[in-house]
């Protein structure tokens, strides 16, 4: 029988024995294109290391909108990619990729990591650190046969950047990686990609300590711990732990968020609870959807970025929402130094999830932690890391030891403020100079009122002592009549007032051969009282010798005790807020307020110069928080805060010695 044979049956059979050839050819599992774990082959220089390889790779760029002549004012969208192999014999736990921008860019969004510098968008012209999410860690390919899954991490990249011509590729200054212990060699550029290989330094000493499955727990300023304590199919329930410890920092009636990744909610809280409460919200999204046996208004919240607080006092032993250590203070979180038992806050949330998340062991904890209090320092915190799981007493009372089913760690550090963005201030004065220098023009910024009536760039005019202690309103008349009395210009267009809710002046009291004493008073001009408040100053090499406070407690900081911090006495912890005056119409606001004299010693401390800079603090704090200083200081002659030179002072006096004597 002739079998029939013609272009279609040709091709047919073609298709078919390609498929064939496909399905025999043997996999090569080191190539990072395969099963998600990258595009393309790696490049040939990633043989050569035996250690942790990067790359990165500029993709694209389109112009945006609105298009300008200006060449440096021009913003472009780009996509880039990166990726991060472990090419070594060591696993790489909580890896951290340095990516050194340069073109003012604002990155958009990124796959595969979360930024240590803040959340999207994010400026990074100075460049940024990416970490791994939610693979924090490389593996070896020796442990994991070759998974580039689990040795690698692919980022891909969107962007925006400014004023880069369109014949020049916007490549970073430089790639490496920042863990302890690595080093990095310049990397190599080839075009529009860059690739570095990064080793172990041989000479690095690990921090004894005992051996952790996860990444090593890090300690900062404030220390989050999320525990997850139970696991179920479709919920969890989780413990926050907030620990302050630093000796300086401080929150009040603190407000927590982060960002769900996968649709979780919480259904109940204890220890705290959500300031949105909206059963709608949980009625019409994916929860909705699928639980619908759940009575959704009972929900506690549904929102994928919540804020939570702390619960009031009187919530501590409510059988449903309390009942947990160290909850339940209204916020407050003070320095161990202060009082250890308030130094942390415990809440716990039952957290339900979504598909395809349905099983035991798919535990993914939020991402995105900010937290923030009244009057208190601004912290930056990282990406949670997971750690060894955390560990708890038994709660039959016996010798043992109960562990967390997962633990992920969150740190945050205290920023120092920006220009104009403090949120406290401080005033200088002295007993040989008859004006006082109070806050700096606009110290916590300007942007609520309007600056077409004040000038916010002039520095403020010098006050008579008084003055001080009424509101920035009530000082226009005083301000002037004291600029005529001293044959200073007064401007037409007044400076702007520095617009903080607390300000502190600092007074030098007296200067003498052994010591010298100062008064710092403290100005509270919220609405509000502060309770347990405190007062940390620097006093840089005359910090060494405070002696005494007298109307408040005084207790030196380690390791250098150049820090004293102040607080209230008992009784005199709290620092009431400004109320009006005895006829509102007529008198002023009174603000709240608090003093002390404080005594000093000059033995033992070589070229102390009180006028000439030493009696001022050269960083003060309320609450944790760093106040903005003046710009000057009172001096006998009056100067910037380096001023006149001692030299040139004892010149000037030996010429007019000479004079009198001709």
């Amino acid at each position: 029988m002739k079998i029939p044979w013609n272009s279609h049956t040709s091709l047919s059979l073609l298709v078919l024995l390609s498929s064939i050839l496909l399905l025999c050819n043997g996999q090569d599992y080191g190539t990072p294109g395969e099963d998600g774990a990258g595009g393309g082959e790696p490049p040939p220089e990633m043989a050569n290391c035996n250690g942790i390889f990067m790359t990165y790779s500029f993709g694209s760029r389109e112009r945006e909108y609105p298009h300008v002549k200006n060449v440096t004012a021009q913003s472009w969208a780009f996509k880039a990619s990166a990726m991060i192999v472990n090419a070594g014999r060591e696993e790489l736990k909580g890896w951290q990729m340095f990516i050194g921008f340069r073109h003012k860019e604002l990155i958009v969004s990124a796959t595969g990591v979360t930024p240590m510098d803040g959340d999207y968008p994010l400026d990074a012209s100075n460049g940024t650190t990416f970490v791994g999410s939610p693979n924090t860690d490389l593996k070896t390919s020796i442990e994991t046969a070759g998974d580039f899954t689990q040795i690698s991490t692919n980022i891909e990249i969107t962007g925006t950047f400014f004023g880069v011509s369109k014949s020049v590729t916007p490549m970073p200054r430089t790639i490496k990686l920042v863990n302890d212990g690595w080093e990095c060699p310049n990397a190599i550029r080839k075009g529009g990609n860059m690739h570095v290989c990064c080793k172990r330094n041989p000479k690095f000493k690990n921090k004894t300590g005992p051996k952790t499955k996860f990444a090593p727990r890090r300690y900062g300023d404030l220390n989050i711990v999320y525990d997850v304590l139970q696991s179920f199919d479709s919920n969890y329930l989780a413990q926050v732990t907030i620990d302050n410890d630093n000796p300086l920092g401080r929150l009040d009636r603190w407000n927590l968020t982060f960002e769900w990744m996968r649709g979780e909610f919480i259904n109940t809280m204890r220890g705290a609870y959500t300031h949105k409460r909206d059963p709608s919200e949980c009625l019409y999204s994916k929860a909705g959807q699928y639980y619908k046996d759940l009575d959704l208004s009972q929900v506690m919240n549904c929102q994928k970025k919540p804020a939570i607080s702390d619960l009031p006092p009187e919530k501590k032993d409510d059988k449903v929402t309390g009942k947990l250590p160290f909850c339940c203070k209204n916020g407050t979180l003070l320095p161990p130094i202060m009082d250890p038992s308030k130094a942390r806050s415990i809440f716990q949330l039952q957290v339900f999830k979504l598909p395809p998340d349905l099983n035991r062991t798919a535990l993914i904890p939020p991402q995105n932690w900010k937290i923030d209090g009244v009057l208190n320092p601004q912290y930056k915190c990282g990406p949670p890391v997971r750690v060894d799981p955390s560990q708890f007493p038994d709660s039959s009372g016996l010798p043992a030891i109960t562990y967390a089913i997962a633990s992920w760690q969150v740190v945050c550090n205290i920023t120092k403020p920006k220009a104009q963005a403090a949120r406290c201030c401080v005033s200088f004065s002295a007993f040989y100079n008859s004006s006082a220098i109070p806050c700096n023009t606009c110290a916590c910024g300007c942007n609520d009122i309007d600056t077409d009536t004040c000038n916010a760039d002039r520095n403020p005019l010098l006050l008579p002592p008084d003055a001080l202690l009424v509101p920035f309103e009530n000082r226009t008349l005083k301000a002037k009549a004291w600029a005529k009395l001293k044959n200073m210009p007064i401007p037409k267009k007044l400076p702007c007032p520095d617009n903080c809710g607390v300000s502190i002046n600092w007074h030098v009291n007296t200067d003498y051969k052994n010591g010298w004493t100062a008064r710092l008073t403290v100005f509270n001009w919220r609405g509000f009282a502060f309770e347990d408040w405190f007062v940390a100053i620097d006093m840089g090499k005359a910090g060494t010798g405070y002696e005494n406070v007298y109307s408040f407690n005084g207790t030196r900081v380690p390791p250098h005790n150049r820090t004293v911090m102040f607080q209230g006495l008992p009784g005199m912890n709290y620092l009431v807020g400004q109320v009006n005056g005895t006829n509102p119409l007529r008198d002023p606001a009174v603000p709240g307020k608090q003093q002390s004299v404080i005594s000093f010693t000059k033995k033992n401390i070589h070229g102390l110069n009180i006028p000439a800079g030493d009696g001022f603090p050269t960083k003060l704090f309320f609450n944790g928080e760093e106040c903005a200083l003046p710009e000057h200081f009172p001096k006998k002659s009056s100067g910037r805060r380096r001023g006149i030179s001692v030299l040139m002072s004892l010149v000037f006096a030996m010429a007019v010695a000479l004079a009198l004597m001709m």
